[in-house]
């Protein structure tokens, strides 16, 4: 089946496939750094330095969705898979901006002292875990865009993988919100804000890639069948 499968593909199919996997390598490296943002004691000027790369990233990124929406708009997939290839496009996007949006948050919140206080260090390390299973899942769903033209088994595996990370990153989330609600008026509105997008946001990065897998599972399976 795989074979007849890949005697299919157009080349320009394969193409559109291996940006999307650049793009997701983007976000992968981006998530790296903010992990080592959420360490205690970065240097200011390493701080500065990794917001920047991401913000580079974000840019690329954006570089790699414009060349995307291109090859789609010229015809390089089927039709019947047009709709399904436009929103998995955006859904990679998308988390590559929520990444960016997270690494700035931090910038804000890092200039201001917030990272200082010992309320916001507490959340901080719950972030550190959720940084380390996104960059899992991340990494799990640049692995299925790698091989969901010649790996279909491999693929659901991956997102069954990237289903469980989704449901640790929930878990996380929500004990992290109950901790947060728990200082009540020890925390100042300005603090309280910034964990709550940090949290959310995170938590939006996860769905967005069980999204993006469940998305792909579809496309492929229709290929296929």
């Amino acid at each position: 089946m795989l074979k007849a499968f890949r005697k299919l593909l157009t080349a320009g199919e394969e193409r559109l496939f291996s940006k999307l996997v650049t793009h997701m390598d983007l976000s992968v490296k981006s998530m790296k750094l903010v992990s080592q943002l959420m360490r205690e004691n970065m240097p200011d000027a390493e701080v500065e330095s990794a917001i920047i790369e991401v913000i580079t990233n974000e840019k690329n990124g954006d570089r790699i969705t414009s060349e995307l929406v291109n090859m789609v708009s010229k015809g390089a997939v089927p039709i019947a898979l047009l709709g399904d290839i436009e929103v998995l496009i955006d859904k990679v996007d998308d988390i590559l901006d929520l990444i960016y949006f997270i690494a700035t948050e931090y910038g804000r919140a890092f200039r201001a002292g917030l990272h200082r206080k010992p309320i916001v260090r507490e959340i901080y390390k719950d972030l550190m875990k959720t940084a380390l299973i996104t960059s899992k899942a991340l990494e799990s769903l640049k692995e299925e865009l790698e091989v969901a033209l010649s790996d279909f088994s491999k693929l659901q595996i991956l997102s069954d993988r990237i289903d469980i990370y989704e449901d640790r990153v929930d878990e996380l989330k929500s004990s992290m919100l109950d901790k947060l609600y728990g200082f009540g008026d020890g925390i100042d509105p300005i603090t309280f804000n910034h964990l709550v997008e940090m949290i959310r946001s995170f938590d939006t990065v996860v769905d967005s890639c069980e999204d993006a897998s469940h998305l792909l599972i579809r496309i492929v399976s229709s290929m296929l069948y």
